[in-house]
This record gives structure tokens, C-alpha cells and sequence, in this order.
């Protein structure tokens, strides 16, 4: 299985990390504020993703100029980038959130497979605001993960895909809840994924991001009742022109 595969690879990574990293001067910009604030100024809050390639697309856009493209699309109106680092099945860069770290001002959101503490210490030494986390992976170990990046003054965004997933998201300290609408076991997207799922997490008070599977502004207007915020990178990076792509899913 494709996720297997993927996490294995990232406990590789690692477990070859240094044993120390430099402390960050950054100081952390909140991506869930980031996300309330977009709603308020009549525009959609899309984290825009710098994703270069998939295991179901293979590659998505050449990695040329992740500092142009970054800033590109906070020209575009993103409310926040999410840095897609996992290098073997995505072709990231953890590298590549330090590059484009000093030029944008919005949050940055480290977007990889994290399986050990330790890559919590490298996130915060890239600069990163966030860190995705995935319940399907950590599993019990789901609330210490949430609460060592706090720890760590990274905002943890927590993907679910499944009621069960959600419900020990809701055990943990993390208010902002993503909820994936595919399977990361088949690849399959459903987007009432987040229909059926966020319900349950806004009652609870969490803010909710719908990732995955978002391609045009109509998927925006049907599913914003639903979700908070929208993480988007395939239908913005496989564009010919992404920022005018991504300005027409902020104004949806």
C-alpha cells in the first residue's frame, strides 16, 4: 500500500535528521487567525499549497522558482501557503519552507507525513507557523503529537477523514480540524467527506479546513457552509496560469 510506502520513507528521513537544529528567529503567525480573518473580508481564506508532484498525478508542476511561486500566490490572495516537503512521493523540499520564509508575511503550513517528535524540532528550526499532523497515521498517539507542537509554538492543523478520526481529534487540544476528503489508502476523493464530518468538529467549536479535491469555484460556494478554510494545491499548481486560477477561488 501507497501509504506504507510513504511512511516508512518518512521515518527514514527521520531518523537521519541531525540531532539538534538552530532555533528559528521567526515568530509564529497564527494560521487559524489567518483563516477567521479571510472570512471576514468577503474573500474565500485558501491556503495555497506548493505541491510539485503526487503519487496519483506523478509530476504536477516542474520545481523552478518555489520563492516566485510563493509569493505569487499571496499576490493571488492566499490567506496562508502550505509547503508540501515530503521529498520521494511529492518531490518537496523541508528546504523549500526557509527560502520563502523571509519573503511572505502570511502563515506557512509544513505539510508532510510526521511520524517522530523530532521532525517537530525541524519544523520549527524551518520557520514554519503550522505543521499538519494526520490522525490516520499517529493514531493513539494522535494527542501527544498535538500537544508536543504546541510545545513547540506550531500551530497543529489535524487531518481527519473518518468520524472515528474525528472524534480523537475532538479528544485532543487542537482547534484547527482539516478534514481530507480523500483516502489516503485508495487515493479516492469525496468531497461530502467534509460534509458529512464537519458538522460534528464545528459543533464542537473547532475551525475546519476541507483538503483535497477542490478544484473550482463552485466546489467553494456548495461547500463554505461547511468548512472555514480550504487548502488547495493541485488545481492551483497544475494551472496555466496559477495565481489568476487561485485569485478566481478566493473570490468564488
Amino acid at each position: 500500500m501507497i501509504l506504507d510506502e510513504i511512511v516508512s520513507s518518512s521515518q527514514r528521513r527521520a531518523a537521519d535528521l541531525p540531532g539538534s537544529f538552530h532555533s528559528s528567529t521567526h515568530i509564529p503567525v497564527s494560521l487559524k487567525d489567518a483563516i477567521l480573518k479571510g472570512r471576514t473580508t468577503h474573500t474565500r481564506p485558501i491556503i495555497a499549497e506548493l505541491k510539485f508532484a503526487s503519487p496519483s498525478r506523478g509530476i504536477i508542476r516542474p520545481v523552478k522558482n518555489p520563492v516566485e511561486m510563493a509569493t505569487d500566490m499571496v499576490q493571488g490572495g492566499c490567506c496562508a501557503l502550505s509547503v508540501l516537503t515530503e521529498p520521494e512521493f511529492f518531490s518537496g523540499c523541508p528546504t523549500t519552507i526557509q527560502a520563502i520564509r523571509d519573503q511572505v508575511t502570511v502563515p506557512i503550513l509544513r505539510k508532510d507525513f510526521i511520524v517522530q517528535e523530532h521532525q517537530l524540532d525541524e519544523t520549527r528550526a524551518l520557520g514554519a507557523d503550522a505543521v499538519l499532523l494526520i490522525t490516520g497515521i499517529l493514531g493513539e498517539d494522535t494527542g501527544y503529537f498535538v500537544d508536543e507542537a504546541i510545545k513547540r509554538g506550531l500551530e497543529p492543523l489535524l487531518e481527519v477523514h473518518t468520524r472515528h478520526e474525528a472524534n480523537i481529534a475532538l479528544d485532543t487540544g487542537a482547534e484547527l480540524i482539516g478534514v481530507n476528503n480523500r483516502d489516503l489508502r485508495t487515493f479516492k476523493t469525496d468531497l461530502t467527506t467534509t460534509i458529512r464530518i464537519a458538522p460534528l468538529l464545528r459543533q464542537a467549536g473547532r475551525t475546519v479546513v476541507s483538503l483535497s479535491g477542490i478544484t473550482w469555484p463552485c466546489d467553494i460556494r456548495s461547500m463554505s457552509r461547511f468548512a472555514d478554510g480550504f487548502l488547495i494545491g493541485s488545481a492551483i499548481m497544475s494551472s496555466g496560469n496559477p495565481r489568476k486560477r487561485l485569485e478566481g477561488l478566493v473570490y468564488a
